[in-house]
C-alpha cells in the first residue's frame, strides 16, 4: 500500500469517527450526564455483563463457523479453529471500519487458500448478499408479527431488498447459464471472480442463512438481557422485531464499531419504552463493552495476521525484483 493510500485511509477513518461523534452528540441532546450516571448506578451489572458476554460469544463463535463453512464451500476445507486468529483480527478491525475488517478475510483466503484477491472479495460479497436477504426477510416477518414495531417504516425497503435478492438468486441458480454468449449478463456469469455465486447451490444458501439466523437470534436475546439489566421494560417480542435493523446498522461501514448509530437507534427506536437518559446510558454501556472486549482480542491474537501480511509483501517484493532482473 502506497503512502498516498495510507494517508487516504487515515483521513477516511478520521472522518468516520468525526461523523460518529456528531451522531453521539445529536443522540445526547436533552440528556444530562447526571441522568446517565443515575441510570448506570441503578443498573444490575452482573446481568449486563452476562447478557453482553453471551451476545459477544454467540457472535464470535457463530461468525467463525459461518465463514469456515463459506470458505469450505468455495475454496477448500476450512476448519473453524483455523480461522480463529483472523476472526480475532476482524473483531478488532471492525472498530476501525467494516471494510478494513473484511480485508482480513481476503488476506486469509489469499495466503492460506491461494485465492486471488478479487475472487476473495467477491466471496465476501456473496455472504453480504445472503445476509441482506435474511435481514430483509426477518424484517418483513417482524412487521407482520408486530405491526406496532418502529421497523414498519422500512417495509418497502425490506420488500425491495428481498425481491431483488430473489431475482439475483434465480439468475445464478436457474437462467444465467442459459443466456446466449456475447451479452453482458452472460459475461458477468462467466467471470472467474464470481465463482462463489456460480457454484452456490440451494443447500449452501440454506445452511448459511440458518447460521446467520441463529447469530441474529442470539443478538436479540442478548439485547433483551441488556434492557433487563438497566430496568428498561422493552417486551421481548419488540426487541426481537427490531434486532435485524440493529444488526444491519451495527455492521454499517459508516459506523466504526457501532459508535453513534447505536446511540441513535436506541434513543429513537425504543423511545416509547423508557426515558432518553436511560436509553442513552445503556447505549454507551453497550458501546464501551464492545470496545473493551474487541481491543484486547485484536492485540492478543492479531499477530499471526500481521505476519501473513508481511509475508505477502515480501513475496511481492521478490517477484518485483525478478521481473526487473529479467
Amino acid at each position: 500500500m502506497g503512502e498516498n493510500q495510507v494517508r487516504k485511509t487515515v483521513v477516511q477513518n478520521l472522518v468516520a469517527y468525526a461523523i460518529a461523534a456528531l451522531i453521539v452528540c445529536y443522540a445526547a441532546r436533552g440528556v444530562s450526564w447526571r441522568e446517565v450516571a443515575g441510570a448506570g448506578s441503578h443498573a444490575t451489572l452482573w446481568i449486563f455483563v452476562i447478557a453482553s458476554l453471551g451476545g459477544f460469544l454467540c457472535w464470535f463463535i457463530g461468525e467463525t463457523v459461518l465463514y469456515s463453512r463459506l470458505f469450505s464451500y468455495f475454496h477448500g476445507p476450512t476448519e473453524a479453529r483455523e480461522l480463529l486468529p483472523t476472526m480475532a483480527a476482524v473483531c478488532f478491525l471492525q472498530i476501525v471500519n467494516s471494510y478494513v475488517a473484511s480485508g482480513a478475510f481476503v488476506l486469509f483466503l489469499h495466503v492460506r487458500k491461494r485465492v486471488p484477491w478479487i475472487m476473495g472479495g467477491c466471496t465476501l460479497m456473496f455472504q453480504g448478499y445472503v445476509d441482506a436477504m435474511l435481514l430483509a426477510a426477518l424484517s418483513l416477518f417482524a412487521i407482520a408479527l408486530v405491526p406496532t414495531s418502529p421497523i414498519r417504516l422500512g417495509l418497502n425497503y425490506a420488500a425491495g431488498v428481498l425481491g431483488a435478492g430473489c431475482l439475483i438468486a434465480s439468475f445464478w441458480l436457474l437462467w444465467g447459464a442459459q443466456l446466449p454468449t456475447g451479452g453482458w449478463l452472460r459475461w458477468l456469469y462467466e467471470r472467474p471472480s464470481m465463482a462463489s455465486f456460480r457454484l452456490a447451490r440451494p443447500s449452501h444458501y440454506i445452511k448459511l442463512l440458518t447460521i446467520r439466523f441463529l447469530i441474529v437470534l442470539g443478538a436479540g436475546f442478548a439485547l433483551y438481557g441488556q434492557f433487563v439489566s438497566f430496568h428498561i421494560g422493552v417486551p421481548l417480542v419488540q426487541t426481537l422485531a427490531l434486532t435485524p435493523f440493529i444488526v444491519a446498522i451495527g455492521n454499517s461501514p459508516f459506523s466504526p464499531g457501532g459508535i453513534g448509530t447505536t446511540q441513535l437507534v436506541f434513543t429513537l427506536a425504543f423511545a416509547r419504552f423508557a426515558g432518553k437518559g436511560d436509553l442513552f446510558a445503556l447505549s454507551l454501556a453497550v458501546t464501551a463493552f464492545n470496545l473493551l472486549v474487541r481491543i484486547p482480542m485484536g492485540l492478543a491474537m492479531g499477530a499471526p495476521l500481521v505476519e501473513e501480511a508481511v509475508e505477502v509483501v515480501e513475496v511481492k517484493g521478490v517477484f518485483a525484483k525478478k521481473r526487473k532482473a529479467g
